[in-house]
């Protein structure tokens, strides 16, 4: 992750085939805007079956307040073994969450602070398939 000069956070790759020695250029993963995005809390992944390298992150380019704390979480494939990133991100996520804002009442009486964004996260690929597991700020409670 990079803090660009626009002030917002990207997710760029590099590898090395010689054990640290030399590294690639760094490669953006995520698709790029015209327009202030931030994009954190990545993990990566590669399919042992076919070598395609997988990216999921929080994203923060369906913000339509400009604000950047509407998130959602996305997906970027490689099937070129990281080096470019084809294709649009995939968005995971059906609802965009906001962390931060709770009907712009501070602190927040429904979030709990000690459990946030990307503290429970992952992400495995297999047999061509990713699973990206995050948290978001939905309430899925069901009456028992």
């Amino acid at each position: 992750m990079d803090l660009t000069p626009a002030n917002v956070t990207d997710i760029f790759i590099s590898f090395s085939d010689n054990n640290g020695m030399t590294w690639s250029a760094p490669a953006h993963v995520p698709d790029q805007f015209a327009f202030p995005v931030d994009r954190f809390n990545h993990w990566m992944s590669v399919d042992p079956t076919n070598g395609e390298v997988n990216v999921a992150f929080y994203d923060t380019r369906n913000d339509t307040t400009g604000a950047r704390y509407q998130t959602d979480y996305y997906l970027a494939r490689s099937t070129d073994g990281d080096a470019t990133f084809p294709g649009a991100d995939t968005r995971v996520s059906t609802v965009s969450s906001n962390e931060h804002d709770c009907n712009g009442i501070f602190p927040c009486p429904g979030i709990n602070y000690g459990n946030q964004q990307g503290d429970y996260e992952g992400l495995v690929s297999f047999n061509g398939v990713a699973y990206p597991i995050w948290t978001d700020s939905r309430r899925q409670l069901t009456s028992s």
